[in-house]
Parts: C-alpha cells; structure tokens; sequence
C-alpha cells in the first residue's frame, strides 16, 4: 500500500514536507519553511532560538514531530534519546527556501537527491548567509565540547574538522533512475525562477506517483515543463501530487515581455537603472542582462550574486567576465580611501568578498554616480542604503519581483518607496511568476490524465475540482 502524507503544503502556499511510504521504505519531498506559519510567530529580529534546538519548531507548528529523521546532536540537547534513521530519502526539488530551507534540521546520513544546480545554490547560501539554521552541504555539530591545548573545554565550531559531516547528496540526472528501497526515483527538469528545478516520478508496484514540484510553461526554460508532462503522461500516474500557487489565476504570463518591457524601460532612462528581481533566478538575470547590453549598458551584480555566478559556471547563462561587480563600502570603508594596502581594505569584508573586490571587472558608487548612463545595476531594499554614495540624478527603479503577499513585505515595501521618493527615483514595474496559472495548470493535469490529484502549495485546493480526475484534498 501507499500512503501519502502531507505533512507541509496543505492549504498554504510553500514549506512543502510530503511523506511518501510503501512496503517499509519512507521518503520525504522537499522538507521547506512555511512563510505563513514562520511569520504568525517570527520577524527579521525575532527568530526561533537556537539554544532551544528543535523545541521552539515543535511548538510552533513549525516542523512535524515525527520519529527518525532529525540530528541526533539536537534532540540530545533537547534530552531526548538517540533515534535510528526512520527515513531512506529526501528529494529536493528546488532550492528555495519554502521547499528546502529546513535539511539543516535533518540527520547528517539522510540521502538527499537534487539536481546539481540545487546542491551549488544551496552551497552558496550556507557560504555567503548570515542564517544561523543553514547547515544545507557541510553540518557541524552543535552543543559539543573539544578539549583545547590547554587541557579545558572549549565550544566546537566549523574550525574543529572532526566535528564536521558532509551531507549524503546524490545528484540526480535525468532519465537515470535510482533504486530506493521498493520504490524507484526518476527526475525530470522543468522550468521555475531558479536553476536546476525538477519533479519526480516515484515507481511502486501499486502504480506510479508523479510530483510536479514548482512549475511554469513561460520561461526561457519552457520546453523542459512540456516534456515533463509528456513524461508524465506517459508512465500512467495513479497520482499527481500538484503544486497550485496560482491556480485561482487565469492570466498567463510571459518572460519575453519581461525582457521587452525591461528593455524598453532602460531605454527611457536619462540615468541610472536599478532593477529588483530575485537574485538567484537566472532566468530573470539573464533578461536583465541583455536588455542592459542591448543599450549599450553594462549589467552590474552586488557580491553574493557575483558568487552565485561563479560557483555555476558553465551552467549559467553567461560568465562573470561579462557583468561589473559592484563592491559596497563595508565596516571602516577602506574601499574608497586612498593609500591603504589591500590586506587592510580586505579586512573591511568577509572572507568569500575578498575574492571579488579588487578584479579588473569590480567597481564602487563612485563610478555609478561618474557614468550613470553607462550601467544598468541590480539592487534590492537590502543595499538600498548604497544609495547614499550613489548620489543618482534622473534615476529608474524596475520592479521585478513578485508583491508583497504579508504585512512584513508589505512594510519593507513602504521603506522601499522612501528611499526612492528621497532620491527622486521614478518606479516601473516587470515581472511574470515562477508558476503556472490555473489555466495551465488544468490543462497540464487533463493531459497527464493522473487517476488522482493531490493539491499542495496552495491557499484554494477546490478550485483543482476544474480538472478531470479525482481530486483528493487532505
């Protein structure tokens, strides 16, 4: 028998956690953070406490008390018992935060299958964040003593290798099925606002389960969504677990006009362009990136996305050759003083910036506020303060990011605009979702013709009674 459970996603959008299980093998789908339950309790300066371990997860509903899957170091500090590995597997199908934010809470021999994209974003993320929960490659463990040089005890920390364990990741590949317990995982591409994004067909003996994970047909990457329905379609799912974000949405979106409207924007403008969009989807990155060239500006990426970039290499659509990284004053702001050696400016940022800061390629708000007309610069409210250095004068804000859909968003949108209304920026907006509209998404399930559906990611799962199978809402 299989049994499907839904243990995140349900009646909400993200922090998907289903758990899968059949003739005793047991594996979870994405294991993410649920920003609606998160932010009910939690803020920007309120977070779950880490002296706490798992306790303050628990209590908040925030993560399913179940046996078997969680590090071993933190239910100790919690004075729980040891517990054996309950869990054969957990399957990522992307690596944002609302669908794989919460490995960091998982034991250290739990097989985690991604795409390889997936595993470098989540690298990339535990390298250059500031989250305390981000233990997603290499996991220290937490609460232990060593005993020093001194003969006493100190707290371990990433410094202490043999308190470190890399993660167990297989990399899946597409058409290359992997035998789990009785069940057989095969990934399947398809197009989302961000790299490496995938689904999963899960073969039992009782018929096969199809995930879809985030899904969209209007990206650069569109055709990976068609063929994943194609295969879908194919292999006669007995259930299609569906995500449905935008499934009370009839509008279909476009990433060309996108890249149109943001070209003609950059067009206009008699300054500086500053463009908001998601840092790590690359689809909208390299949208932006040729509408910056095709008038004749550079593309000019902040430090973490420069990161991005190069960890990527030849996965991403263009190197970093080929943009400007912008380098902020940081600490003491050595950067734009004059007769300072670099290992004192390098002192000013942390260890991965250094590697950016002085290449032939890196340049500061002093050359964005010389020749603005020459670049076209990506920005959020988290660097908007480099405004203050920047000076700009006849300036642009495009918008290309989603709006806010809570009250926190809502108000960093306020302070957002303030800053714009301070320097006289004048805002425009570009953006299409990183999901399917309801439209599509009916379409997709009529045509993978699944026996049932399962409807997660989603505030309006009976809207899914459009389609044409059974629909089973948890």
């Amino acid at each position: 028998m299989v049994q499907i459970d839904i243990l995140g996603g349900k009646n909400e959008i993200g922090g998907n956690k289903i758990l899968v299980e059949h003739e005793g093998t047991r594996i979870i789908l994405d294991f993410g953070m649920s920003f609606n339950q998160n932010s009910k309790y939690f803020s920007e300066f309120l977070q779950p406490r880490k002296c706490s371990a798992l306790t303050d997860f628990f209590e908040l509903g925030l993560l399913p008390d179940i046996k078997g899957i969680y590090r071993t170091d933190y239910l100790e500090h919690m004075g729980r018992q040891p517990e054996e590995r309950e869990i054969d597997a957990v399957l990522l199908t992307h690596a944002h935060a609302d669908h794989a934010q919460y490995i960091h809470f998982l034991r250290f021999d739990v097989p985690i299958l991604c795409t390889k994209e997936t595993k470098i974003i989540l690298q990339c993320l535990e390298e250059t964040g500031s989250n305390t929960f981000s233990d997603y490659i290499k996991a220290c463990e937490a609460f232990k003593f060593y005993r020093n040089t001194k003969g006493s005890f100190s707290r371990v920390t990433k410094k202490q290798q043999d308190f470190l364990h890399k993660r167990n990741f297989h990399l899946m590949e597409p058409e290359k099925k992997l035998k789990i317990g009785s069940l057989e995982i095969e990934m399947v591409p398809v197009d989302h606002s961000l790299p490496g994004a995938c689904g999963y067909i899960i073969y039992t003996s009782e018929g096969n389960l199809v995930y879809t994970g985030d899904i969209r047909f209007h990206g650069s990457n569109r055709q990976l969504s068609r063929k994943f329905v194609e295969k879908a379609k194919s292999v006669n799912p007995r259930w299609l677990i569906c995500e449905g974000t935008r499934i009370d949405k009839q509008e279909i979106d476009s990433e060309d006009r996108v890249k149109e409207e943001i070209t003609r924007f950059i067009s206009k403008a008699r300054g500086l362009a500053f463009v908001e969009h998601p840092i790590r989807d690359l689809d909208r990155v390299k949208s932006i990136f040729e509408s910056a060239r095709t008038n004749g500006r550079y593309f000019v990426v902040p430090l973490k996305a420069a990161y991005l970039i190069e960890s990527l290499g030849n996965l991403c659509p263009f190197c970093l050759d080929d943009v400007k990284i912008l380098v902020p004053r940081k600490s003491w702001g050595l950067i734009y003083k004059e007769g300072y050696e670099q290992d004192l400016i390098n002192k000013d940022y942390d260890s991965w910036e250094q590697n950016y800061i002085h290449r032939s390629n890196s340049i500061t708000c002093k050359e964005l506020r010389q020749n603005p007309l020459n670049y076209v610069v990506s920005m959020s409210l988290w660097e908007i303060n480099q405004l203050v250095d920047i000076q700009p004068q006849n300036a642009i804000w495009i918008k290309s990011s989603c709006e806010p859909f809570c009250e926190e968003m809502e108000l960093d949108e306020e302070r957002k605009q303030n800053w714009l209304d301070r320097f006289k920026i004048v805002k425009y907006s570009a953006h299409a979702s990183g999901h399917a509209s309801g439209l599509e998404l009916i379409k997709m399930i009529n045509e993978i013709k699944p026996d049932s559906v399962i409807p997660v990611h989603t505030e309006k799962p009976d809207l899914f009674k459009q389609a044409e199978a059974k629909i089973i809402v948890y």
